[in-house]
Formats: structure tokens, C-alpha cells, sequence
């Protein structure tokens, strides 16, 4: 959950991108006025421990509104 302002995706990225984590695809639904909206991102195969460290720095991002949920995705081609 993020706070619907500019920039907001373009720290995430960043984050991510600081972490070598590639991202396939992102859905932003809905847009609420100074309220958090769902944000979900899939990434390119990334390491755990990549993930984990880019997670907690996101975390702490003064946009995002609660703790990130990250749901382990394997197996082929997506």
C-alpha cells in the first residue's frame, strides 16, 4: 500500500533497482486522495536475500503505508 502521489513507483523501482531486481510488471488500481492504494509488482527471479534487504528499505519509505507482502512466485515461464 502507497500513498497515490508522483514519484511514489519511481522510489520503489529504485530501490529495487539498488537491490539488482528487475521488474516484469506493475498494477496500480484505484486513487484515492491522501489515502494508500494497493501497488503490485512483480519482479524478474531475484534473490532471496536481494529481496529481503529491498523490502526493508521500502518499508521505511515515508509513502508507504504499512508492511510490504511478498508472495514467492516459481516455477517457468510467467
Amino acid at each position: 500500500m502507497a500513498l497515490d502521489r508522483p514519484g511514489v513507483l519511481s522510489q520503489v523501482a529504485g530501490i529495487l533497482g539498488q537491490h539488482n531486481i528487475s521488474i516484469a510488471s506493475v498494477l496500480q488500481k484505484g486513487r484515492a486522495a491522501a489515502e494508500a492504494v494497493p501497488v503490485v509488482m512483480m519482479t524478474h527471479e531475484a534473490r532471496e536475500a536481494d529481496m529481503r534487504h529491498a523490502l526493508a528499505a521500502i518499508d521505511k519509505l515515508p509513502v508507504v503505508a504499512g508492511k510490504t507482502v511478498s508472495i514467492r512466485v516459481e516455477g517457468g515461464d510467467l
